[in-house]
């Protein structure tokens, strides 16, 4: 693998949530092709690039967090938010629930319906809002390997092809998006056929 070097992303960069805003890639079950999921005012669109079939999903209802990484202790949280003045705010100052520092987080609304396991179907590669399965999907070692999208997919090549790894400068006690990551996915006897296999995602269209 050629040695070159990749400063890590920070914490949940590359989550569901990110996904959907910029579109989370998966297949169409009617044509087999590449369709995109995201969501905007409260409503998830499924949308085919091959085929054109369209799906929505309206939410039922809504809950209001802080979601944010620690500057203080390092840890990844999230904040319930119940009271109604506090859901109307984009940015709320609120203290980390693991030590109490206080700093300010982008105020995120996601529908009740969807999350109650969805991170089970995530694992398995799927979409926790339709059930489709992940456009770039593949297994190692009979375990799922999957990215996001296609930006997401960039990373994890990158991230696993690097010969040095480095925190992010800012502050290098903090998590990043590395420690998301299965350990079988950053055991280095396993990178250089994990890499070949996310190179062959990348040729999808």
């Amino acid at each position: 693998m050629p040695e070159n070097r990749i400063k890590d992303k920070p914490y949940g960069t590359y989550s569901i949530y990110s996904a959907l805003k910029a579109g989370l890639c998966v297949a169409c079950p009617r044509c087999g092709g590449m369709g995109l999921v995201t969501v905007q005012d409260g409503r998830y669109r499924f949308q085919c690039s091959r085929c054109g079939r369209g799906e929505d999903k309206v939410l039922c209802g809504f809950r209001y967090r802080v979601q944010n990484l620690c500057q203080s202790c390092g840890r990844f949280y999230n904040v319930p938010l119940y009271d109604r003045r506090q859901q109307t705010y984009p940015v709320l100052r609120v203290p980390c629930p693991y030590c109490g520092f206080v700093m300010p987080g982008r105020v995120e609304r996601t529908g009740q319906s969807v999350w109650y396991g969805g991170d089970g179907m995530l694992r398995r590669g799927q979409d926790p809002i339709f059930g489709f399965d992940l456009w770039f999907r593949t297994g190692f070692d009979g375990k799922p390997v999957w990215a996001l999208n296609r930006e997401h997919l960039a990373y994890l090549i990158g991230y696993l092809s690097a010969g040095l790894r480095e925190k992010p400068p800012a502050n290098p006690g903090l998590r990043t998006q590395a420690d998301m990551l299965p350990t079988f996915m950053k055991t280095a006897k396993h990178r250089e056929r994990l890499v070949k296999k996310l190179q062959k995602l990348q040729q999808k269209y």
